[in-house]
């Protein structure tokens, strides 16, 4: 079907009237997903080569800044590339151009090339690599294999008059708050008596300036994760009618949502190790894997694990996984599961982290989509 001139002139307008999207931005969406400060142990993450303030119009996904990787965003301008691991690890003295990693640095910064590494804190989250990996396994995982941490909560409380109560509840829980369990939109609300007086300059939706009002209230809670905190708060302020807003926000002891490690679940069936393989070699298009042993009884659960396996491997383990599916196998672990009820099975790190930036790369699209923002996955 030929297009028409005024459909191209209104394209091109189209595209000229896209606001561009700065780094900060792309960064704030990637750390509310899994927010850094829930990284366990910590490690080198963030904006390594570039600026905050770098307008973007790619972002190119891959599992390290490999030079295949580079070159795909030396290709587009005003790129930003993200990746699963840091490039820079440590302290550096000196840039070289006959190392390595000098000379990555080196390319990113003749290529004005913005670099930013995903928090290890995305392998733990919900959604993150470890869910993505179990998922795209067909594994039913039903837990963490170890905890590693809890996202704090905290209690929003907000003084309303009972004819806003519904939209300012409404707006907050849209924003995330009044989530427990599977539950949403829980709150308590009781009902009291609010007094003020608007002093000049005030424009009160109620009362007069100068004459102190006494006016009926409804006291409206709700718990909200911290990622969520500044969004619920600014949905609240949107969303209530007075000019100024009486609220509180306080820490509660309550464990909010469980970021942890690896994942594990029970197979349907019995299965013999050569099944197993094949599976995982047709599900992440992997032409081989590296096994510790082959046992001689069937595996009946399975454990995953994204990236360097960090000690996972002895917890699968005891929690009696048949085979634990990892990125990276240690000599540690290989040590272990000689002789062990427990098949190592060493996947490579980017095919362990694959399925999650695929993910990723869906959730840029779909939060980035009306800006034009270009999302291409390197594998």
């Amino acid at each position: 079907m030929t297009r028409k001139p005024g459909d191209l002139a209104e394209e091109r307008l189209r595209r000229r009237r896209r606001r561009l999207v700065t780094a900060s931005e792309i960064i704030d969406f990637l750390e509310y997903l899994a927010p850094p400060s829930l990284s366990v142990p910590e490690e080198p993450y963030g904006l390594q080569v570039g600026s905050p303030s770098a307008e973007i119009k790619t972002v190119v996904v891959a599992p390290m800044a490999s030079f295949n990787a580079l070159s795909t965003a030396a290709s587009r301008k005003q790129v930003m590339l993200l990746t699963a691991a840091p490039l820079v690890t440590e302290p550096m003295m000196q840039i070289r151009r006959d190392n390595p990693i000098g000379a990555k640095l080196s390319y990113l910064m003749e290529h004005r090339l913005n670099l930013y590494a995903l928090a290890n804190s995305y392998a733990a989250a919900p959604g993150g690599f470890d869910d993505s990996l179990a998922e795209v396994l067909g594994l039913a995982a039903t837990s963490a294999l170890k905890p590693t941490t809890y996202e704090p909560q905290f209690k929003i409380s907000v003084f309303t008059p009972p004819n806003a109560v519904n939209a300012v509840l409404c707006a907050a829980a849209e924003a995330g708050a009044g989530r427990i369990g599977n539950y949403s939109y829980c709150s308590f609300q009781s009902e009291g008596k609010g007094t003020f007086m608007p002093r000049e300059g005030a424009r009160p939706t109620v009362g007069t300036v100068g004459k102190l009002e006494r006016v009926d209230e409804v006291r409206l809670e709700l718990l909200v994760s911290q990622r969520e905190l500044q969004g619920v708060i600014a949905a609240v302020l949107d969303a209530h009618p007075y000019e100024e807003v009486a609220y509180d926000v306080y820490a509660v002891k309550n464990p909010g949502l469980m970021y942890g490690r690896g994942r594990i679940g029970e197979l349907p069936l019995k299965v013999a190790l050569d099944t197993v393989l094949a599976q995982v070699q047709d599900a992440l298009n992997v032409e081989s894997v590296r096994c510790s042993h082959r046992p001689e009884f069937p595996i009946a659960s399975l454990a995953a694990a994204s990236g360097i396996s960090d000690g996972l491997f002895w917890q699968a383990n005891r929690a009696g996984a048949g085979a634990f599916i990892t990125g990276g196998a240690t000599l540690q672990d290989l040590m272990l599961a000689d002789n062990s009820t427990t098949v190592v099975i060493d996947i490579g790190y980017a095919a362990s982290v694959a399925p999650g930036l695929r993910r990723l790369c869906a959730q840029l699209r779909n939060t980035f989509a009306s800006d034009g923002l270009e999302i291409l996955y390197s594998a």
